[in-house]
């Protein structure tokens, strides 16, 4: 594995300083909404320190992606060009929260199955409609309007284009992340869609993986089963040429093979191995901290093959759900009140970003400090309106979702967990 000299010198003090900045901004206004009302004070009491560490993890993995997004349309302004530049940090921010929400999934229904052996199909995709879609629809249906505002609500494609572009939408991006009248949905919330749309893959199949979990050797068969998915994904990009349409399934279905094992997958190994782990890591309780602090850092600064890079983030993980709280970092009060509207904040994040750039005057560059600035104050209104989601929406239907979801036993999990996912 090479280590990957930084073009910019400055990129590990920017990184710094701009996760800095977002964490102190984000804390500040969660403490302050705290203070105010309390209307999070009921629900950050965990009933164990695992889940205060699971919790606050949560908090950090969506701040990482509006970080990673933000450093994106930093490039965006300057370039034309929707990437991270040269910097290994700032790219891989987005793969280190998007990967430990997918592990987090994976995790707490993998432990559900192997203590039950199935879930009920109908009980649980009810609960997880209810619980995903009413802020998903609010924040993806603002981004809709806003892009048809753009196109000045005028008609730009036949009505059947527009209809179905709706309902990929509707459908939570499975079918793909389609313009709307042209309007391109996927800049303006820095697609962040495709995780859901492979969230509700893993929940159509979970119903029917409980044969996998019955027994820990069985994981070879679900290694097996998904590589042989992969594989299948694989082979008809190959043979797309033959027909077009075999790329688009052969994408779906490889992508679905790939997460499944190296995503899901994660979560997944270290239920099956749980109590191999804390029998593990009593060696390692001292310095546990310091463990997941150098597997985090090798993860952020090493540039290798991402199949390699993932032990980091699963070795890391691993401790975190075993009660590894980076020094009481994960378990404080504001990264904890930030994990609470995670969910909220991972889908609004991109909208801010679009209108700031539209109220500035449109997609030109500016002085590195300037947009310090400015994403400083993006992070605010963010905070703000998933606070107001979180309390306005997210939280009312969230309360039907976990009375479907206690009657049928099920937990609320990953980007999508509630406080109480901790006792599933």
């Amino acid at each position: 594995m090479e280590i990957a000299l930084q073009k910019y010198a400055f990129d590990p003090i920017l990184a710094v300083l701009a996760f800095s900045l977002a964490i102190a901004v984000a804390g500040t206004l969660v403490l302050l909404f705290d203070r105010i009302g309390g209307a999070f004070g009921k629900v950050v009491e965990p009933s164990s320190q695992k889940l205060a560490s699971v919790e606050g993890l949560r908090g950090i993995l969506a701040f990482s992606v509006a970080t990673h997004h933000a450093y994106c349309w930093y490039f965006y302004t300057q370039t034309g060009v929707w990437t991270t530049g040269n910097s290994i940090i700032f790219s891989h921010l987005a793969s280190f929260g998007v990967m430990q929400f997918f592990f987090l999934s994976g995790f707490l229904f993998w432990r559900k199955l192997m203590k039950r052996g199935r879930i009920p199909f109908k009980d649980f995709i009810i609960s997880r409609y209810i619980r995903i879609a009413p802020a998903f629809y609010a924040c993806f249906g603002s981004a809709i309007l806003i892009g048809l505002a753009g196109t000045g609500f005028h008609l730009q494609v036949p009505m059947g284009t527009l209809l179905l572009s709706l309902l990929s939408w509707f459908l939570f991006a499975i079918p793909g992340m389609l313009a709307v009248n042209q309007a391109d949905i996927l800049r303006i919330t820095c697609g962040v869609a495709w995780t859901l749309a492979l969230e509700w893959q893993f929940y159509f199949l979970l119903p029917f993986l409980g044969w996998y979990s019955r027994k820990p050797s069985r994981l070879w068969h679900f290694a097996l089963t998904f590589t042989a998915v992969l594989l299948t994904g694989f082979f008809l990009r190959h043979e797309s040429t033959h027909a077009a349409y075999l790329e688009t399934v052969g994408i779906f279905v490889g992508g679905l093979g790939k997460f499944m094992l190296i995503g899901f997958g994660g979560g997944i190994l270290i239920a099956a191995l749980d109590a191999r782990i804390q029998s593990w890591q009593r060696f390692l309780l001292p310095g546990r901290n310091w463990i997941l602090v150098g597997l985090y850092l090798a993860y952020l600064i090493i540039h290798g093959n991402a199949m390699a890079m993932e032990v980091f983030l699963v070795a890391g993980f691993a401790l975190v759900v075993q009660g590894a709280d980076l020094f009481g970092f994960l378990t404080c009060r504001a990264v904890r009140l930030l994990g609470i509207i995670s969910y909220p904040l991972y889908l609004v994040h991109g909208i801010v970003y679009y209108l700031a750039m539209k109220a500035r005057g449109g997609m030109h560059a500016v002085a590195l400090p300037v947009y310090l600035g400015q994403t400083a104050l993006c992070f605010t209104v963010i905070i703000l309106l998933a606070t107001l989601i979180h309390v306005l929406i997210e939280r009312p239907t969230m309360k039907f979702s976990e009375r479907i979801a206690r009657r049928a036993q099920l937990p609320q999990t990953g980007l999508l967990q509630d406080p109480s996912a901790g006792q599933a």
